[in-house]
């Protein structure tokens, strides 16, 4: 306890040396009960609510500290209305439950921070029972266990949700995107005489949730542990979209692709790593995926590409940490939206790039496999008239980049996750 008030006179101390105009300050501090403050949760809590921090104010300065009482920020602001600022603070730790588990403090001109009570807005309530938390603190009336579950489990259920929105969000994305060299979109079939948007928007909506929780395998495994987790998830979402499909195979593809992303993702959340160490996660997590390739239990069109030309398809692409999307994500941050024309560059950016079994199976030999790989890679600007021929030609000859397709979806999927939760 000691430790911990000594930790808190720092705080204040180092707020005394950080205020030096009239301006609103901030500080940032996990909610967390315990001894032990500095854990993976807390950070991950901070960090979220650091991004939405930025979002809500206009911030000059920022500054992090690590002391025994745990991690926090004091943010200095463009701003001078306290009064207003702890409104929009409040309203940032009402917002939902990760909003619950932060305290953020408004100070000016003085190290005692604005309460709730001088604006008479009520005290937050246990977020367990709902009653005064002091009192409950006072009665010990829950566990340190019963907090720290409710605590992780809000955190998860926040993590699944997000990412459901955002896998929408960017499977709709590639769907919708017209022309498209073959595949399905919502103006027409494409190559694919047994798919239509239809069929294309029920699957998805059945399989969404299981990537969801590939995510949620990320954020909660050991990286050992996390590839054979997201295959026994893959393999439930792939019969319930075969299921609600009538056994055609609209997404197989890209359950296998964006769960590896889903749970890389998830991981660097819970380890609290840079957003560009996702692809070493990614390449860490496929560990043992090539013997597929080498030491199959069954031939595949897959294995024989691979036997045959030396394709790898959307396993070289794991194995190889996602390279075409990281081509992919330069584009998309470039153009800086999710218009036709970031999409589409996007797309024709990936199918250059990768090793593409799905054309290939179509394609019918490696000749035309690599003409219409280059016939693609020939556009080199956004030609409308020019990708509407080369999409017609496509379907005339039944051609369709399937794998590159779900790695369009892998990419904006990676892009609006990034967004959501690094401060970019």
């Amino acid at each position: 306890m000691d430790n911990i008030l000594l930790a808190r006179e720092r705080e204040i101390k180092n707020l005394q040396k950080i205020m030096k105009d009239d301006n609103v300050y901030l500080t940032l501090k996990a909610n967390v009960p315990g001894q032990i403050k500095r854990t993976d949760i807390s950070i991950f809590l901070i960090n979220v609510m650091k991004k939405r921090i930025y979002e809500s104010f206009t911030v000059t300065n920022e500054n992090f500290f690590d002391d025994y009482d745990g991690f926090y920020y004091i943010f200095s602001l463009d701003e001078k209305n306290r009064l207003s600022t702890k409104l929009a603070a409040i309203a940032l730790e009402e917002s939902d439950a990760i909003g619950r588990y932060v305290d953020i403090d408004v100070f000016q001109n003085e190290t005692k921070s604005l309460s709730r009570s001088d604006l008479n807005i009520k005290s937050r309530k246990c977020f367990i029972c709902g009653n005064n938390p002091y009192i409950c603190m006072r009665n010990k009336t829950h566990s340190l266990e019963e907090i720290n579950n409710k605590i992780y489990n809000d955190i998860i259920d926040f993590i699944e949700k997000e990412t459901k929105i955002i896998v929408e969000e960017s499977i709709n994305l590639e769907l919708s995107l017209d022309p498209k060299f073959g595949m399905v979109t919502s103006k027409n079939k494409g190559s694919h005489s047994d798919m239509d948007f239809n069929l294309m928007n029920k699957t998805k909506d059945v399989i969404t949730p299981y990537i969801a929780l590939m995510t949620v395998s990320g954020f909660c495994n050991n990286i050992k542990d996390i590839r054979e987790t997201i295959k026994k998830i893959g393999l439930l979402a792939e019969e319930k979209m075969f299921r609600a499909s009538g056994n055609i195979n609209t997404y197989k593809g890209l359950i296998f692709s964006i769960g590896y992303a889903a749970s890389g993702f998830g991981y660097i959340l819970k380890n609290n790593l840079v957003f560009n160490k996702l692809f070493d996660i990614i390449k860490e997590i496929s560990n043992g995926l090539e013997d597929e390739l080498l030491f199959p239990e069954k031939m595949t069109f897959g294995v024989e590409a691979y036997r045959k030309y030396g394709l790898t398809g959307a396993r070289g692409e794991i194995i190889n940490g996602m390279p075409s999307v990281v081509e992919g994500l330069e584009i998309l941050d470039k153009y800086n939206n999710f218009g036709d024309e970031a999409l589409t560059m996007t797309l024709i950016k990936i199918i250059s790039k990768i090793d593409d079994t799905v054309l290939l199976k179509r394609a019918g030999s490696i000749e035309k496999y690599n003409y219409y790989k280059d016939l693609v890679g020939s556009i080199k600007g956004y030609d409308v008239e020019k990708i509407s021929k080369i999409t017609d030609e496509c379907i005339s000859n039944n051609i369709s980049f399937g794998g590159a397709s779900d790695l369009l979806a892998v990419t904006v999927f990676i892009q609006k996750m990034k967004k959501r939760f690094y401060y970019v």
